[in-house]
């Protein structure tokens, strides 16, 4: 049995948390043991203990990064565990921790990708970042090619990188009466043509540039709505660019939901328009697992996920304009869009279930393991 500490210090549930929760769910459990750190009161605590696996918590470190004083009480709960490998997310007082502690096999994921300072990719920066991160990781999980490039960039050893695509378990349908009720409830007639977006409202995201989006479809084809799945620090602003657009009847804006299924049943095209960080999106991998295709920037990872003509359609990112006609193209042509929805489902069995993504970091488990044995 391989015992494993999964370290976050996340007290929201975001992508690394909803990964983990992914991860967890698809473990052999025959071969692994597992445990995870979080700090205390994080909303990933009953929904990690649900499925069945024990939680640390910590005092300190909530949200941050680093926190010496985190990095005590790691310590502590390493000893006690006593792991074979420590996993960390997001969490460079994990990673500190589990070096001094002797840990021989060092996991940590790079969960996203962004345009790297120049301080990072040039002398000294990258040699002196490329050495910590060479010294205290023993294995690095990348979840997109634009992670690695991100970590390569910046001074980490590429042959200690293992990029490994972000799965999700299948999202549940939901019956036509249950999607029927739901547009009800949103002021959605049943014929009204429906995309939507699940991301943070954050600036990155990209959502400003959507809202002109819908407003240029909605010019040539009023009945449409666009669901605006999430929360975050941009969602009044958004609110006040709907009214400054006149779309705000165009738009729904749901806040954060628990459960994103019911949305996504209603969806019939899924949209992504990051600018400033994605590596493979777990909004593009759901909705594929619901046959829905989307239409995305070639920002980050997304290239990888969605291919032209067969799952959705890629654009500049930025390009209002260029989303809007992709959109209207398959508002006008429901045979290409029942296309695209059949090959998103296709794609998802091939590249993006939870299993395929579990099964590849157990097998990598199980070799870093044996490399200390």
């Amino acid at each position: 049995m391989i015992k494993v500490l999964n370290i976050l210090s996340d007290t929201n549930i975001g992508g690394a948390g909803r990964l983990l929760v992914n991860y967890l769910k698809n473990f052999d459990r025959t071969k692994f043991d597992i445990a995870v750190v979080l700090p205390k009161d994080s909303d990933l605590k009953p929904i990690i203990e649900e499925v069945g696996y024990p939680v640390y918590e910590t005092e300190n470190g909530r949200d941050k990064s680093f926190d010496m004083k985190a990095v005590s009480e790691m310590r502590r709960i390493i000893r006690e565990f006593n792991p074979d490998i420590v996993h960390t997310h997001s969490s460079f007082s994990g990673k500190l921790a589990a070096f001094l502690s002797g840990v021989p096999a060092r996991f940590y994921t790079r969960h996203s990708a962004f345009p790297q300072p120049k301080k990072l990719t040039s002398f000294p920066g990258k040699q002196i970042n490329g050495f910590i991160n060479n010294t205290l990781a023993t294995d690095i999980v990348a979840v997109a090619e634009a992670a690695k490039d991100n970590l390569t960039d910046t001074g980490v050893n590429s042959k200690k990188i293992t990029v490994i695509i972000n799965g999700v378990d299948e999202m549940p349908r939901t019956t036509p009466e249950e999607q029927a009720e739901l547009k009800k409830s949103l002021g959605i007639g049943e014929s009204t043509f429906v995309c939507g977006i699940s991301a943070r409202l954050e600036d990155y995201k990209g959502h400003s540039y959507l809202l002109p989006t819908i407003k240029a479809v909605a010019e040539k084809h009023p009945d449409v709505v666009c669901l605006i799945i999430g929360g975050g620090t941009q969602e009044e602003a958004l609110k006040k660019q709907a009214v400054e657009l006149s779309i705000t009847d165009k738009l729904r804006f749901t806040g954060f939901v628990d459960n994103v299924a019911p949305y996504y049943n209603i969806m019939d095209l899924n949209l992504n328009c990051s600018i400033g960080t994605e590596t493979s999106s777990l909004a593009l991998s759901e909705g594929m697992s619901l046959s829905v295709p989307a239409i995305a920037t070639t920002y980050g990872g997304n290239p990888y996920m969605i291919t032209d003509g067969v799952n959705g359609f890629l654009v500049p990112e930025r390009d209002s304009l260029a989303m809007a006609e992709k959109i209207l193209t398959l508002i006008s042509d429901r045979g290409l869009l029942s296309k695209l929805s059949r090959g998103a489902r296709e794609m998802y069995e091939l590249k993006f279930t939870a299993s395929v993504m579990t099964r590849q970091l157990e097998s990598l488990y199980e070799k870093s393991v044996l490399k200390f044995k």
